[in-house]
């Protein structure tokens, strides 16, 4: 009866066995190292007024919620940095960068503050904002990490309450 069992169970193990895939370690700490290396060419594209090399890291289905706007697309995005960039005072800086990857190394979420400087149409004089960047990155089907996700929120200056 044994016997019996085990002539059965055999096949069904070598079978489990052979399909039982075995996932790659994740190398969270490279994957966080890679995401900030990205983010540093978008600023150093973006400060040297390239909007297509700034924009080589997002995804084909990116969606960028920026300063209130409605929602853009990576046409409508790419668009909005040519404009951006065509701006001679137009300087990007980024700070507090922190990266999570999920341990699945599939997706990563990149936060930092950022420091922007450019023309203010009213006045004409440069102008500065501060605020809050946040990425999120996914995995697409050439493995490569893209940004699927971006909001961008400024930080209201001293003395402007939030009401």
């Amino acid at each position: 009866m044994m016997q019996r069992i085990w002539i059965l169970a055999a096949p069904l193990l070598l079978v489990t066995g052979c399909s039982a895939e075995r996932a790659e370690p994740v190398d969270k700490d490279a994957i966080a190292q890679a995401v900030k290396t990205d983010v540093q060419s978008i600023v150093d594209a973006f400060n040297a007024r390239d909007a297509d090399a700034a924009l080589a890291v997002n995804a084909p289905d990116t969606r960028v919620m920026s300063h209130g706007q409605p929602n853009m697309g990576f046409e409508e995005n790419l668009a909005t940095v040519r404009q951006y960039v065509s701006d001679p005072a137009v300087h990007l800086q980024v700070a507090d960068e922190e990266v999570d990857v999920a341990d699945a190394g599939d997706m990563a979420v990149y936060t930092a503050t950022y420091d922007w400087e450019f023309t203010d149409p009213e006045t004409g004089d440069v102008a500065n904002e501060q605020g809050n960047w946040v990425m999120v990155f996914r995995r697409q089907e050439d493995g490569s990490l893209k940004i699927y996700r971006e909001v961008i929120s400024d930080i209201p200056a001293s003395g402007e309450g939030v009401s």
